[in-house]
């Protein structure tokens, strides 16, 4: 209804007051609880709007009207005074006990806001604080599962390495032990022979070295995407003249190559991983068969294919083969670190790239790489 400050209110109840006083002398008969009815009536309409307050406001209307509608006696003047007397001395009372209790209330009111505020507050910062408590606890056990996968790898590598560094080494060591019984010149053939024994062995521990520094460099972050623009047809003749004396007798190798495909990427990281993916090709499948190899762009993807017709991946092992020094358990005697898909998986990541493999045992293996060629980004 009407919005009036507590000094306000004091002084329209005092002027009430004064009028219903001065009603009171002019007419004796008007009992003194009128006052009080009168002020109730008042503090209703001024104090506090709610329904138990403005039933109450009413209620005393009604108490008044019906007072008012009363016969009276008329009693003397002095006791007329004395009763108005008291009743205006009650009325004021209780006028400044209700303001009183107004104020508590409103005071009360402020600091529950107060505190649901400071609860509010507290609470956000306590959930910003679990919130940095759980980033923390998530950073570290991801440090820790960092640390674990480190230590497996470092265990790995001292496995590997000791397994296979001892094999070429050991045909090093015993080629050239051989050269040295065959002096003669009708001897050169045996000669040649071990020669290419010592050859493929020192190319074999090259791989290896290869391998393993890569993988570290990879673990250590020093590896970075350089991008520039290659010709990959070119590419494609480079790469192909690479892996040429590294096929077994009869393999061949057919690339499929777009001649005016261009592609802006990195072209060390595209040569480790075709050069990874052709040997391995030419490794898991015999003398004599054929290796494709296909490179294609398609809204601005660049896809590629490598697929031989070699010994094939058991499907329980399909969802390992991109795990560092994993190895297939139908070529244990093949040699091998088991890191080279391993590391292609990492490169064709840092290109923003998918690789995805198919396999059928015993029939072939068709490696799917693409990724995006930058210049169309």
């Amino acid at each position: 209804m009407f919005h009036f400050g507590q000094r306000q209110t004091l002084v329209i109840s005092i002027f009430i007051m004064l009028v219903t006083a001065c009603l009171l002398v002019w007419r004796p008969d008007y009992n003194f609880f009128d006052g009080g009815l009168i002020t109730a009536i008042l503090l209703t309409i001024f104090i506090k709007k709610d329904a138990p307050t403005r039933f109450m406001g009413i209620a005393c209307t009604i108490l008044v009207v019906v007072i008012a509608c009363l016969p009276h006696k008329n009693p003397n003047l002095s006791e007329v005074f004395i009763e108005h007397f008291f009743s205006l001395i009650l009325v004021i009372s209780s006028t400044l006990l209700v303001l009183f209790l107004k104020r508590l209330y409103r005071t009360m009111q402020e600091l529950n806001q107060a505190l649901e505020k400071e609860v509010e507050k507290r609470t956000a910062n306590l959930e910003l604080a679990l919130s940095h408590l759980a980033s923390s606890q998530a950073e570290l056990k991801e440090a820790l599962e960092k640390e674990k996968e480190l230590s497996e790898i470092k265990s790995r590598f001292v496995s590997m390495a000791s397994h296979e560094f001892r094999t070429p080494l050991s045909a090093i060591l015993s080629s050239a032990a051989l050269i040295g019984k065959y002096p003669s010149s009708d001897d050169q053939p045996r000669r040649e022979k071990h020669v290419q024994k010592i050859r493929d062995s020192v190319i074999h521990l090259n791989e290896l070295l290869e391998d393993f520094l890569s993988l570290g460099r990879i673990e250590e972050g020093k590896i970075h995407v350089h991008p520039e623009n290659i010709s990959m047809y070119n590419f494609s003749h480079e790469t192909a003249e690479e892996v040429q004396g590294l096929l077994k007798p009869g393999q061949v190798l057919d690339a499929d190559v777009q001649a005016d495909l261009n592609v802006v990427s990195d072209k060390r990281l595209l040569k480790h991983i075709f050069v990874n993916l052709l040997t391995n090709a030419s490794k898991f499948s015999p003398a004599g068969t054929a290796i494709h190899w296909k490179l294609w762009e398609e809204n601005g993807q660049i896809h590629a294919i490598v697929q031989d017709h070699g010994m094939g991946i058991p499907e329980e092992d399909k969802a390992y083969l991109f795990s560092s020094f994993f190895r297939g358990r139908n070529v244990t005697n093949i040699q091998g670190t088991g890191l080279g898909l391993h590391i292609v998986k990492r490169y064709v990541d840092m290109l923003h790239g998918h690789i995805s493999v198919e396999s059928e045992l015993n029939k072939g293996t068709k490696i799917i790489i693409n990724f995006p060629n930058q210049q169309t980004i």
